[in-house]
């Protein structure tokens, strides 16, 4: 009996996938999408929740479903900006999605926003009235600081000049992992006047998780393949580290993939425990081929204050201070080393908070938000080595400081 019945039902982001526990946010999205039948759509509705809670999948099926009942009158235009870097990338991805083809370098922003334009008053004459340009991993466009992100999607959403006396309305459904407002620098009055909606995706319970999983079980495997113990296993571990859907079913998957190489007939805990190991060491080194080397020092800074000094969130001066202290000379400024924490707390691997410190003024703290031995794992192989001889460093002094005090 071959365990897997369709190995393409554990896709991650698999549109056909059923719905579970996002009735209420998929409900709100709809409700948001009906204000085309009396002519109305918000300039903005931000999308956001932490990363595996459903915002892709929800919000792409309702606004696909609803673009497919609305008479030509609603376009819903999707495009990931996961591996954007820079704004010209965005614009050529915003014009490949509306059919167009990559435009080079010499064309500019501008050359090819005016194209991007065109395309969308093509559907002027076709009773089109409404688009809705879906930006996934928005924030990542923030990590272009040669360029004015903010700027772009201003430019995008405030389209009536460009879109006069065509009867179309552009808006945009920002689709990231914080409210796209608290990266998007826009002034208070400016936002106030453009009219937005904001949609929050919780992170799974426990029972949400174990009821996505059971369902992609029975659609991915052979009736009986796989222990129960193993399902729970693989929604305990989920909900323990992330509550990341995808993680889950990446880690039911390699389950799956563990037994068939070994030729078992069914899915054991055995397979699931080295599932773990492999899931774990593939989603980290992908995640660290994929950074700058600033940006893994500062990772390996923050990860070392950590494991050998106790300190879980350094200001940000303190983060420099080190930083400098390593590498003397060849350092960057403070404002470059700020800027880089910036873009890692936009990635979701730091986490940052302004907080008072009465007559001395305010601070920013930053924090890991993955495991700070992972990251040292990766930095410096021999750190836990040297985490134990500096203990045993501490406690020889130690004992040197009560033997002195003693004469």
């Amino acid at each position: 009996m071959d365990l897997f019945r369709d190995k393409g039902a554990l896709e991650l982001d698999r549109l056909g996938a059923e719905v579970v526990g996002r009735g209420e946010e998929a409900g709100r999205l709809g409700r948001i999408l009906s204000g085309v039948e009396s002519g109305f759509l918000p300039k903005v509705i931000s999308v956001h929740g932490p990363p595996g809670s459903g915002k892709t999948l929800v919000s792409r099926r309702v606004c696909e479903e609803y673009e497919k009942i609305s008479g030509g009158r609603f376009r819903f235009v999707y495009v990931n900006l996961g591996e954007v870097k820079t704004i010209f990338s965005c614009a050529n991805r915003l014009v490949r999605a509306l059919g167009g083809g990559w435009r080079s370098g010499q064309y500019g922003l501008d050359g090819v926003m005016e194209e991007f334009w065109s395309r969308v008053l093509e559907g002027k004459d076709e009773g089109l009235r409404f688009v809705l340009l879906c930006l996934d991993e928005a924030d990542h466009l923030f990590i272009d600081r040669r360029g004015d992100p903010s700027g772009f999607l201003y430019r995008l959403v405030r389209s009536q000049d460009r879109l006069e006396g065509s009867g179309i309305s552009l808006s945009l459904l920002a689709i990231s992992n914080s409210p796209i407002f608290e990266i998007w620098d826009l002034d208070a009055r400016v936002r106030s006047s453009m009219g937005f909606e904001e949609i929050f995706f919780k992170p799974y319970s426990r029972d949400e998780l174990k009821g996505i999983l059971v369902n992609r079980c029975s659609e991915a495997f052979s009736s009986g393949a796989v222990d129960l113990d193993v399902v729970d296993a693989c929604v305990g571990y989920t909900a323990e580290q992330s509550r990341d859907v995808r993680r889950m079913i990446e880690l039911l998957r390699f389950c799956g993939e563990a037994a068939e190489a070994a030729s078992a007939r069914r899915v054991r805990m055995e397979h699931y425990e080295q599932a773990v190991k492999l899931v774990e060491m593939d989603h980290y080194m992908t995640l660290f081929r994929g950074l700058a080397g600033m940006q893994r020092e500062l990772l390996h800074h923050l990860a070392m204050l950590a494991e050998f000094e106790d300190v879980s969130a350094p200001s940000t001066n303190q983060i420099y201070d080190r930083y400098r202290s390593a590498l003397a000379k060849d350092s960057h400024s403070y404002r470059a080393v700020a800027g880089i924490l910036k873009e890692l707390e936009v990635m979701n691997l730091v986490g940052a908070r302004s907080v008072s410190k009465g007559r001395g003024g305010r601070s920013n703290e930053v924090w890991l938000k993955i495991p700070a031995e992972t990251v040292l794992d990766h930095t410096k192989p021999d750190w836990r080595t040297l985490k134990k001889i500096s203990a045993e460093v501490e406690q020889l002094k130690a004992g040197l400081r009560k033997y002195r005090k003693g004469y």
